[in-house]
Parts: structure tokens; C-alpha cells; sequence
């Protein structure tokens, strides 16, 4: 056989090279999937301090070494132990620079240093589609930054913590699992499938479907800047031949706190109710009183003509209150008076229909009757408490009760603990009627009778 001359030699050896090297390199680079995604359900990083500062049993607040960690009204911070100390969870009730206050004072003693966190729980909802095939028995793995594997409930500023999850806690769609292999040490979440996937499929993977979910890292880049993770999303066949893979990005970037200012508001006002008008007009929904003004005059806000008491009848007034407040915890109505219905010419008075007050509320108010001399008010309405103060008609012994306060002693007519008040938000909230109503005998002497009464409704914020 005839020889090659060697540069013709060489030549074929550098192809035949260069050919191995094309075929090398294209196995090594798997096809990319398509819209390959990972969606989370929050992207808020978890919170993970050292404390400033020792913190006392019964601390209301603590000071943490400012690493960018950020906790949030309503987050449950946890003290996590060292030495001689007990884990315990408080709410957070607001936080200024590196001050967290808590809604509820600490049961137990933490030292400064020890950790104080908030692992923030995310669902990962993971799609691709194939380009490649993959057989019966093959892998679809994905793999995270790798957490907290030593405490996996914490959070860690490397990763991902897997936080316990379990193959109950993940779901999958496009193709079936027969089971699944999860290994925090390497932040792998593998499905091994129990059937193949042609070519196109859309695949969904959900990491946290059900409780345990993963937690978000802690925040490393500068405030309002991301920290970017890579997850490596990757499908083989049985023999660990990668077939189609993606590294694929998610950001975690602190909540923004929003912040807004309502002024306290509080109106008070009190309105006349006309002769013959009924009792409870403009305050139908929370008293129920019909009985009309009996006194010949209108009522106006600043004067109740009882006109001329007569022997063997009750006269009857009437004014409407109306009280407004965004207080939390309501408000509250009280009266005082100048004193006794007296005609001061003479130094004569109609009697109190309780009797002399001696203290807030006391005596108790009573029903007046027909002719026994008596003056007092009777607030109506949907705040007032009817087992002090009765309910229905004037008079007979029996409905509605009646007291006069004095310069000294209020007694409470109407209150509510339970705000924003008025304003239409409950129907008769905030409103209050208030009958006066005096009776007299032949015994008491001609004259004009007056008193003065005071009214100081209080916002409870």
C-alpha cells in the first residue's frame, strides 16, 4: 500500500479531532425549556436580627443590629433561645429605625445577640414545557440555593429553608409522580415519573400547595434593591442524562409600608322637637317611645318650655342629641343640672323624681306618677340601658324612669363602647332622645320654675 505523505496524515488527524469536540459540546448543552417560570406567592425576605440589647421579662419593645431586616405590623417575631432562655412569639405592633414595638410584652428574658426572626413562607409555582421527551422512570428536578439545613424552620441568608416540606405539600400537573425525593443538604426537590412526558407538555410544579412552604431568604442587597436567586429546573432520563434544562431568576425584595393619617372627628348636637311631634322623631330605629309633646310650645336646642303643670298631669318635652366620633371605643353621654326645678322667688322646688342625688347614677331614676310633684329627664334610644333608665310611656308607676342630676353628681344617659359612632354606620347609633317631663299637686305654689341642664358627651379614642 502506497504511503500517505504526512501533511495529508496530519490532516485527517486534525479532523477527525475537531469532529469529536463538535459531537462532546453538543451533548453537553441540553435544549432550554420554553416560558420557563417561577412564580412566588410573596416576595417579601424573611426578618432575621441579633438583639442590641438584653430584653427584660415583661419588654414592651427591642432594638436589633440593623442588617436590613424589616419587621411588620402583625408579624409574629420570634426570640429564638440561647443559653438559660425560652423560645416565645410576640406580635409586632410597628417598628422605627432598628426599634420594633410589641403589641404584647415578652414572657422572658433574651440577651443581646440572640436572634430575633420572622420566616416568611412563600408558594413556588414552577411552569416549563418541554422541548425534549422524557421516558417513563426519568427525573424532573429542581434545585434552589440551598437554606437553613441545620434549623430548616429558620430562615438563612444564602437560600431557600425548606421548612419541613413533604411530597404532601407539593403538586403536580401536565404528568404524574410516582414519587418524590427532596434533600434540603442539596436544595433539591426530584420527581421520579411514573410515565412519560412527550413533546411539547406544559409542566406546573406548586412547592407549598399546602402548609409547610419554603422560606424566603433574608435580605442581603441594599433597601429597595432585589436579591436574585437561580433556580436550576431540569428534566433526564433514568440514567441522570440531562435532557432539557433551565436556570431560571426570582427576586425577594422587601414590603413597602404604606402609611395614611385619619383625624379623630366629633360632632355633638342637640335639636327641638315640636309641640305635638312624638317623642322619638328622628330616632325611630333605637327608641321606640311615641307618646307626643304635650306642652303647648316647641322645643328648641337651647330651651324646653314645659308651659303650665297642672294637678293630676305630666307634662312633656322633648329634645333630639346626636353624637358623632371615629373614637375606637365609643363614646359616652352624660347630664349634670344646676340644681332642683325651683322657682328661686320663693325658694320652693319640685322635687327630684329620684330623690337627692348622693353620687354618679344615684339614686337610681324612677317612674314618675300623675300628681305626686316630681321633675326629672329620660334618655331614649338605641345606647341607652333600659334596665336602669326603663322603657316605653310616662307615668303610672310603670316605663319610662326619671332623675335630675345636680351640679355635682352626672347621671350617664346614653354610652357605647364599640366605635366608629353615628354617621349612619349602625342605624340609631348615637342618637339619643331625652323627655323632660314634671308633675305637680294642689300643694305646690303658683310661680315660674326653672333649672338649667348640662350635657357632656365624651369621644373615647
Amino acid at each position: 500500500m502506497k504511503k500517505l505523505p504526512k501533511l495529508l496524515k496530519l490532516s485527517i488527524v486534525f479532523f477527525i479531532s475537531f469532529s469529536c469536540i463538535f459531537l462532546l459540546v453538543r451533548k453537553a448543552n441540553a435544549a432550554s425549556f420554553s416560558s420557563a417560570k417561577d412564580v412566588i406567592s410573596t416576595s417579601r425576605p424573611s426578618a432575621a436580627a441579633p438583639l442590641a440589647a438584653n430584653v427584660a421579662a415583661g419588654a414592651t419593645l427591642f432594638t436589633f443590629d440593623n442588617n436590613g431586616s424589616r419587621f411588620l405590623a402583625s408579624d409574629s417575631a420570634i426570640f429564638w433561645p440561647d443559653t438559660g432562655e425560652t423560645l416565645e412569639s410576640k406580635t409586632v405592633a410597628s417598628m422605627s429605625g432598628n426599634t420594633v414595638y410589641l403589641a404584647q410584652a415578652t414572657s422572658n428574658t433574651h440577651h443581646k445577640g440572640a436572634a430575633v426572626i420572622v420566616p416568611v413562607t412563600a408558594t413556588h409555582t414552577i411552569t416549563f414545557r418541554t422541548v425534549t421527551a422524557v421516558p417513563s422512570g426519568g427525573f424532573i428536578k429542581i434545585i434552589f440555593p440551598v437554606g437553613n439545613t441545620s434549623n430548616p424552620a429558620s430562615p438563612s441568608a444564602s437560600g431557600f429553608s425548606f421548612n419541613g416540606l413533604a411530597s404532601g405539600n407539593i403538586s403536580i400537573s401536565g404528568t404524574s409522580c410516582g414519587s418524590w425525593t427532596i434533600t434540603p443538604a442539596s436544595g433539591l426537590v426530584q420527581c421520579t415519573l411514573s410515565s412519560a412526558i412527550s413533546s411539547p407538555t406544559t409542566i406546573t410544579v406548586t412547592l407549598g400547595s399546602s402548609t409547610p412552604a419554603l422560606i424566603n431568604p433574608t435580605k442581603a442587597a441594599a433597601a429597595g434593591t432585589a436579591d436574585t436567586w437561580s433556580i436550576n429546573i431540569q428534566t433526564t432520563d433514568s440514567g441522570g442524562t440531562i435532557l432539557d434544562q433551565s436556570r431560571i431568576k426570582v427576586g425577594t425584595v422587601e414590603s413597602v409600608e404604606v402609611y395614611a393619617t385619619v383625624d379623630p372627628t366629633f360632632t355633638f348636637s342637640i335639636a327641638g322637637i315640636n309641640n305635638g311631634q312624638a317623642i322619638n322623631t328622628g330616632n325611630t330605629t333605637g327608641c321606640t317611645n311615641t307618646e307626643t309633646v304635650n306642652t303647648g310650645f316647641n322645643s328648641t336646642a337651647t330651651e324646653v318650655n314645659l308651659g303650665v303643670l297642672g294637678p293630676g298631669v305630666i307634662n312633656i318635652g322633648a329634645q333630639l342629641l346626636t353624637i358623632t366620633t371615629n373614637g375606637i371605643n365609643g363614646y359616652t353621654l352624660t347630664a349634670t343640672s344646676s340644681g332642683f326645678l325651683i322657682n328661686p322667688d320663693m325658694g320652693y322646688w319640685i322635687p327630684n323624681a329620684q330623690g337627692v342625688p348622693s353620687g354618679n347614677d344615684t339614686p337610681a331614676p324612677v317612674a314618675l306618677t300623675a300628681g305626686t310633684p316630681a321633675f326629672g329627664i329620660h334618655p331614649c334610644g338605641l345606647d341607652v340601658n333600659t334596665s336602669t333608665w326603663g322603657s316605653g310611656t310616662t307615668g303610672g308607676g310603670t316605663g319610662a324612669k326619671y332623675a335630675n342630676p345636680s351640679p355635682v353628681y352626672y347621671y350617664t344617659l346614653a354610652s357605647d363602647t364599640t366605635g366608629p359612632v353615628g354617621n349612619s354606620i349602625t342605624a340609631g347609633n348615637g342618637l339619643v332622645s331625652v323627655e323632660y317631663a314634671a308633675t305637680m299637686s294642689v300643694a305646690v305654689p303658683a310661680g315660674v320654675y326653672r333649672t338649667a341642664m348640662t350635657y357632656v358627651a365624651t369621644p373615647a379614642f
